[in-house]
């Protein structure tokens, strides 16, 4: 059964929905939506079998979106995500702005549409794309992720004030290495690029540990708060706000160790 569904955007939110979408391409050009009664979650990620990175927002759909009563949830795969954002940036949000779906029923579960089609109208200008194909991205629920992410199954955390981190990502910017060192003696907490730089961030229970990722997704990092939460997992670290969530794939550097 074919089905079309209509959102009028709220004028004001347009553009900081459109922030939202282009911050999610810093982790991969394919980005998701699942729409319900209740709120839009939109993510993205890289990596199949083992995840890289992964960035999510929760937001309230009637902060941003209007319309009837949804009877489905409307999963949206945004496939091409950066030239659909640039699209979207010519339409003014002083214009009535509208966003069609054209989908079809998951095959998987009768409670979702899998959207084929979007259309966005704002003024003259109507931007039409052909969404993704279901399996081209990992599906993930609200529920899902908020058990991944309780912060009761973290094993440890460090702070970064905005201005420490903010040293960082101008300091990681001058160096070529890709690598982001996060190196914690004794309860010392330090970041750094090797035969580069070094900066001690702050000090947390007493611990050792050596980790590293890759300092492009210091780009994903909201540095709008005064203090940075770093919290580890088994596998990842997870920064997390009000309404987004980034996970970073970390490796376990030994390389100190080596004689």
């Amino acid at each position: 059964m074919a089905n079309k569904v209509k959102f009028t955007v709220i004028s004001e939110k347009f553009e900081d929905l459109i922030n939202k979408l282009s911050e999610l391409t810093a982790i991969d050009d394919t980005i998701k939506l699942k729409i319900d009664n209740e709120n839009i979650l939109m993510y993205s990620m890289l990596g199949g079998n083992v995840m890289l990175a992964f960035k999510n927002y929760l937001i309230d759909k009637s902060e941003y979106l209007k319309s009837e009563d949804l009877e489905f949830t409307y999963d949206v795969i945004i496939a091409n995500s950066k030239k659909f954002v640039k699209n979207l940036s010519f339409i003014k949000s002083s214009d009535k702005i509208t966003i069609e779906l054209n989908c079809k029923e998951s095959p998987e579960d009768e409670t979702v549409m899998s959207t084929r089609s979007i259309q966005v109208v704002g003024g003259k200008l109507k931007v039409n794309w052909l969404a993704g194909e279901r399996y081209e991205m990992k599906d993930i629920n609200k529920t899902v992720l908020g058990q991944r992410l309780n912060l009761k199954n973290r094993k440890w955390s460090f702070k970064l004030e905005k201005q420490d981190f903010l040293d960082v990502k101008k300091l990681s910017s001058i160096n070529s290495d890709k690598i982001i060192n996060i190196n914690v003696n004794s309860g010392k907490v330090v970041l750094s690029e090797t035969s580069a730089w070094e900066l001690e961030v702050g000090e947390i229970e007493n611990r050792n540990a050596n980790l590293i990722f890759n300092k492009r997704f210091l780009n994903c990092i909201n540095d709008s708060f005064e203090q940075i939460e770093f919290s580890m997992f088994e596998t990842f670290i997870l920064i997390k706000d009000e309404n987004s969530n980034l996970m970073l794939s970390y490796e376990q550097d030994f390389s100190d160790d080596d004689v």
